[in-house]
């Protein structure tokens, strides 16, 4: 039986991609059979394909599906996905995005899942990124900024998954950007006291910033998916998956 994950954000550019890619790492580094998708990606041109987050997973992975399995929807403009679906006259169809994954879910043991953007990203007119969640029956982990802002975003992003009814794994604190000012340390420390207060679920985390990740993506997923917070968090992902089946 096929077990997955479903790693959103509270925004975009928070590190869902290096949390998708630690996990599933980690998760073949116990011996499981791991597939991975990215069902949506937008900002994707032609020539840096190899660049794409559906790429960076699937060579994480080490994955021999074709890149179209992985990102069933991918789109040039680095735009929302319902409006660059719309610049390209092109629908996406949250029915194939599905069957694309139970796909997977007959080959690999599990399935990390890489959402696009915040959980209330439409997706169509009528769709948004929380419907796919529950499509697809999976839980979630909810990747968020360490700093200033932090707290809103995140406490948010709970609430709105809880009033869908969808099980949250974890919230996993990122660093985005250095902190160095003691100001900034205040920052972060205050917010992650309160959100460990507030969330209600575990907190993972904020894993340390990685500089020029688009250049060592591989380098810092391997130097993550060791750290003591991704294999925490790779026990409640396993957790979950006992508990959902």
């Amino acid at each position: 039986m096929n077990r997955g994950v479903f790693i959103t954000g509270t925004d975009t550019g928070v590190g869902k991609t290096l949390v998708a890619a630690a996990v599933a790492l980690a998760l073949k580094k116990r011996g499981h059979a791991v597939g991975v998708m990215k069902p949506i990606e937008t900002g994707v041109s032609p020539s840096r394909v190899t660049q794409s987050d559906a790429a960076r997973l699937r060579a994480i992975a080490e994955s021999e599906d074709p890149l179209g399995a992985i990102c069933p929807y991918q789109f040039a403009w680095p735009i929302a996905p319902l409006a660059a679906a719309q610049a390209e006259q092109r629908a996406i169809n949250p029915d194939v995005i599905r069957k694309v994954y139970r796909l997977h879910a007959s080959r690999y043991d599990w399935t990390v899942v890489e959402g696009v953007g915040g959980v209330s990203v439409p997706i169509t007119p009528s769709t948004d990124v929380m419907d796919l969640i529950v499509r697809l029956k999976l839980p979630s982990v909810v990747v968020s900024r360490s700093g200033l802002g932090g707290i809103n975003h995140a406490l948010l992003t709970i609430e709105a998954l809880r009033r869908r009814r969808i099980a949250i794994v974890a919230l996993v604190l990122n660093q985005t950007h250095l902190v160095r000012s003691k100001i900034a340390r205040v920052q972060e420390r205050t917010t992650v006291e309160i959100i460990r207060k507030q969330a209600g679920v575990p907190v993972i985390g904020p894993l340390p910033y990685h500089s020029g990740l688009s250049r060592r993506f591989r380098q810092s997923t391997v130097q993550l998916a060791r750290s003591a917070a991704i294999k925490k968090l790779t026990k409640l992902v396993l957790a979950s998956g006992r508990r959902n089946h």
